[in-house]
This record gives C-alpha cells, sequence and structure tokens, in this order.
C-alpha cells in the first residue's frame, strides 16, 4: 500500500507542473515588458556565458541601466537570464516558461514542506494549491522580471525544507544543504535575507533545543550578515533609495499602512493594481483616518497568532508569522523603490497557504463536512484560476500594461508617460500625442509639466515639425532648467535648424548638469568636428 501512495504521489507530480502551465499558458506569447528591457533585452552582459564570475563582482551587469544597478544585486537572477539566452536567445517565451515552470516547482516544494509540518497529503495539496494559483502572484511569475522573486523563492523553500529535517533529527548534512540554498537565494533577491528569521521562528513555534538555535544563526544568519555586507561594499549603500520626505508620523505609520493593504490584498485578491504608489500616497495624506485601522489590524493579527500558539496551533501560526515576517523586508522599514506591488506577496503567500490547509486540518466533524470544505476550496481555486486569464493579457506587452494601469490609476501623471513612452514604441504617435497631453493635464509639479512638454517635442520632432518640437522643449527647460535631457533635445533641434553657436551653449548646460551624458557628448563633438576640405571625401 505504501508503494502505492508513493507511486501515485510521483505521478501527481508532472500532473501539478502541467496545470500550473495550462494556467499560466496565455502568457507564453507575451513580450519583453518594462523592466525586462533593462534586465535582459538591452543588457549585453546576458549575452555571454563567459567569466560567470563578472556577475557577482560587477554590479554593471545587472541590467543596461545605471540607476538599476546601483540598487539591486541579485547575481543569480542575473545568471539565470544568460542561460536562458544561451538556450533560447531572446525569445520572451522561453523566459516566461522558465518562470512557470519554477513557480510549479515551488508549489510542489510548499507540498512537501507541509507534509514535514505534519499535514496529510490532501491539506498540504491545498497549500499547494492556493500557493500556485494565488492571483497577485501573476506578476512575479509573467513577468519576466519577476524571475528572481521566484527563483529566490525556491531556493528559499529548499532552504527550509533542509533545515526541518535538520531539526527533526535527520542528520547534519542537512543543515548544511539548507545553509548553501539559503546563501543561493541571497544572491537571487535580497529580500531573502528575511531566512533567518523565518527558521528561527519555526524553532520558536515548534520547539527545539538551544543548541538548534546556534546552528540557525551560524549557518543561515551568519551568512546572511556577510551578504548584506558584500552588498554594501559593491554598492555602496543599504536602501535602495532615500527616505521619503515624511514626517516621524509619516515614517512610522508607513509599514503598518503597507501591511494592512497587504492583508487587503490576501483578503480580498480580486482586484488588480499596477501601481499602488497613489493610493498609498493618499493614506498617507489621511493618516487620522486610515493609521487607526492598520494600528487595529496589525493589534489584530498579532492577537490571532499569539492565541493560536496558547491552542498549541502550530503549523497555522508559522504560516501567519511566515506571512510576516517575509513581509518585513519589503515594508519600507528601510526605503525600497516602491510603496507596494503584488509581485512581493509572492514568498509571504506561501506561509498564507500553510496557515489556510492547516486551520483546514483541525475541522472536526462527519465526513459531510469535510467534504464542504473541500468543494469550498475547490470552487475557490476556480474563481483564482479565472482571476489569472483576466490578469495574464495586462502583462502581455508594455501597451498593454500601462493603459490597464492608467485605467486604475486615473490621477497618475507617470503611468500616462509610459504608456505614451509604450506607444511611440509601437508606431502609435498618435496615441503616444493623446497620452502626453493626458499626463500633462495631471501634472502636478513644474518638473511633471517639464518632462510631458519634452516628450510632445520629441514626437513633433520625430515628424519633422522642428519649429514646434523647438517651442516645446524651451518650455521644458523653462521649468525644469536642470533636465540634461531636455537640454540636449533643444541642443540637438537648434543645431538641425543651423544655430551651432546657441546648440553648443545648451550642450555645456546640458553636460554640467551630467558630465557623461552620452548623445550630447556625440552631438558635441559632431558640432566640434572640423568641415570637411573642399572636394575631400571626409569621414565615412
Amino acid at each position: 500500500m505504501a508503494d502505492i501512495r508513493s507511486a501515485a504521489r510521483l505521478a501527481a507530480f508532472p500532473l501539478a507542473l502541467l496545470a500550473v502551465f495550462l494556467v499560466y499558458a496565455r502568457s507564453l506569447d507575451g513580450r519583453f515588458v518594462y523592466d525586462d528591457h533593462h534586465f535582459v533585452e538591452n543588457n549585453p552582459a546576458v549575452a555571454s556565458l563567459s567569466s560567470p564570475g563578472r556577475f557577482f563582482s560587477d554590479p554593471s551587469t545587472q541590467s543596461d541601466n545605471a540607476g538599476l544597478n546601483s540598487d539591486v544585486y541579485r547575481p543569480l537572477a542575473t545568471l539565470s537570464y544568460a542561460l536562458d539566452y544561451a538556450a533560447a536567445g531572446l525569445t520572451p517565451g522561453y523566459y516566461r516558461a522558465v518562470n512557470i515552470l519554477l513557480h510549479g516547482v515551488n508549489a510542489l516544494l510548499l507540498f512537501l514542506l507541509a507534509g514535514l509540518l505534519g499535514l496529510e497529503a490532501p491539506y498540504a495539496a491545498l497549500a499547494a494549491g492556493f500557493f500556485a494559483l494565488f492571483p497577485p502572484s501573476v506578476e512575479a511569475v509573467a513577468w519576466v522580471s519577476g524571475r528572481s522573486g521566484v527563483l529566490s523563492c525556491t531556493f528559499i523553500l529548499l532552504s527550509l525544507i533542509w533545515f526541518v529535517k535538520y531539526s527533526l533529527g535527520r542528520g547534519g548534512k542537512f543543515l548544511v544543504l539548507s545553509s548553501l540554498a539559503g546563501a543561493a537565494a541571497l544572491f537571487t533577491r535580497e529580500i531573502s535575507a528575511a531566512l533567518p528569521l523565518l527558521a528561527l521562528s519555526y524553532l520558536l513555534v515548534f520547539g527545539a533545543r538551544p543548541r538548534r538555535f546556534l546552528d540557525a544563526a551560524l549557518f543561515l544568519g551568519l551568512p546572511a550578515a556577510l551578504f548584506v555586507l558584500l552588498r554594501f561594499e559593491l554598492l555602496g549603500k543599504l536602501q535602495q533609495t532615500p527616505q521619503p520626505a515624511l514626517s516621524a508620523l509619516g515614517l512610522f505609520s508607513l509599514p503598518l499602512l503597507i501591511f494592512a493593504k497587504y492583508l487587503d490584498v490576501l483578503a480580498w485578491p480580486f482586484h488588480m493594481l499596477v501601481n499602488y504608489s497613489d493610493l498609498m500616497e493618499l493614506r498617507l495624506h489621511a493618516l487620522a483616518f486610515y493609521l487607526p485601522f492598520a494600528l487595529l489590524a496589525f493589534l489584530l493579527y498579532c492577537a490571532l497568532v499569539w492565541a493560536l500558539l496558547r491552542r498549541g496551533r502550530r503549523a497555522e501560526a508559522w504560516g501567519l508569522l511566515w506571512f510576516f515576517i517575509a513581509l518585513l523586508p519589503v515594508l519600507n522599514i528601510v526605503s525600497i523603490a516602491t510603496f507596494m506591488a503584488e509581485r512581493l506577496l509572492y514568498l509571504p503567500s506561501a506561509g498564507a497557504a500553510l496557515a489556510l490547509a492547516a486551520a483546514g486540518s483541525r475541522l472536526r466533524g462527519s465526513a459531510r463536512a469535510r467534504r464542504v470544505f473541500f468543494a469550498s476550496c475547490a470552487a475557490l481555486l476556480a474563481l483564482f484560476a479565472l482571476n489569472i486569464q483576466s490578469r495574464l493579457p495586462v502583462w502581455h506587452d508594455d501597451v498593454s500594461l500601462w493603459r490597464y494601469d492608467a485605467g486604475q490609476n486615473p490621477w497618475d501623471f507617470l503611468t500616462r508617460m509610459k504608456l505614451a513612452d509604450a506607444l511611440k514604441k509601437a508606431g502609435d504617435p498618435e496615441g503616444a500625442a493623446a497620452a502626453l497631453r493626458d499626463a500633462l493635464g495631471r501634472a502636478s509639479s513644474a518638473w511633471q509639466r517639464a518632462m510631458a512638454y519634452n516628450e510632445i517635442g520629441v514626437l513633433l520632432a520625430m515628424d519633422g515639425k522642428l519649429a514646434e518640437a523647438e517651442r516645446f522643449f524651451r518650455t521644458s527647460v523653462r521649468l525644469d532648467p536642470g533636465d540634461p535631457v531636455a537640454l540636449y533635445n533643444l541642443a540637438r533641434a537648434l543645431a538641425v535648424r543651423g544655430d551651432k553657436a546657441a546648440s553648443r551653449e545648451y550642450l555645456r548646460l546640458c553636460l554640467q548638469r551630467d558630465a557623461d551624458y552620452g548623445p550630447a557628448l556625440k552631438l558635441r563633438a559632431l558640432l566640434d568636428a572640423p568641415p570637411p576640405a573642399p572636394g575631400g571625401k571626409g569621414e565615412s
């Protein structure tokens, strides 16, 4: 009988992977989207697997964008892109298929971890199913740039499985394996620094000898500390962005507001947002209303965990602790590049799935009651799968992404600027102009208006309307004299018109703001080049 159960479990694994692929299949014809252009499509580093150590020692290999390279250090994620490139070149569907495969593997790993925690197979499968079909995970799975979150989760789950096995007395080799997987997670995404806390919380909840705590600190905590030091040495900073310009109360409130909103998304995961900036800024400006609710939600969450611990419901308590601990690195306690994003729920949702399945396993009653419970869960998972189908087209391409986001954030200026850029690159200048006019109407500051005027000028220049373009560039420079891009565009328009003296002056101002701005350096060299000798061939 045991052999039959083992064979059935082995057969179920590929079927589960196939089910995940079927749910996400609509994403396979998508293109590179948003940061994919920087991390993959335009990143020359991923085009070669020679000297893979450079991904670990040279932050400039992370992307083609200097700003991103100073914010992130994820060499194993970049190496995975290089492996994809070696296998399929710049075929977006292949990169997306790898993400889906990793997501399916993560669901199976969560199934195994749930079994180690004592959940029977149907409840472990429920945890895996909830995690696999949780709708907000679309952003991590269908978006190629979500690779770091999905792959780091693979390593974290492996590390936790091996750590639990070690804690159950199955041999010291599992502690070494756990440490190695934890190190791999760190080099894939920085939020993996929460792994030691996950391991320590497991020991606290399930009870362990003091020696186990020391082992967790040594084999998981020490590598995390060394990684943080290495990242600081390479990037020169700990946080991605400076702290937002908020009052002391605002800085205290921000993590609570974000945690409360993540709880909201967990409780009702059917509504999708790409950009939460407007929402969070609204709540920061209405702290007197939102902060009490956020604080109450946090206190109730803590009370629930405490009550579960008091009643000995350890798996449920650890799942809820997992959800909170995995969110700690992204609650803007240490400032990151975004207030919140659905992809950042990927790892926390695994903890929530464990808690849900463990709660279900505690049901007592008739077989009919259990059948009703599993039928309800099946209906919920079916709704999840349907919701995923409505989300996948949003992540098909840049135009789809920013058009959806513009509809969800009616007052967001930057979303419309991104939509305009996407339409321009897609060969729709009329649509881009409409989006820019829409953005201009929503601009709330001089630099935002300057940005919009500059981009409208670019469209006019592309259409050959240089006099009009020059007027828009001048307006942009007047509104934001420190923008090197607008200064360069004005210099270029003047050069085309033949006013080289004025062009050189604006180039000088541009290079004062950014001495390494490549297009300006090229234009200056072109203006300074001696004219070809009469009758000469000139340079080819």
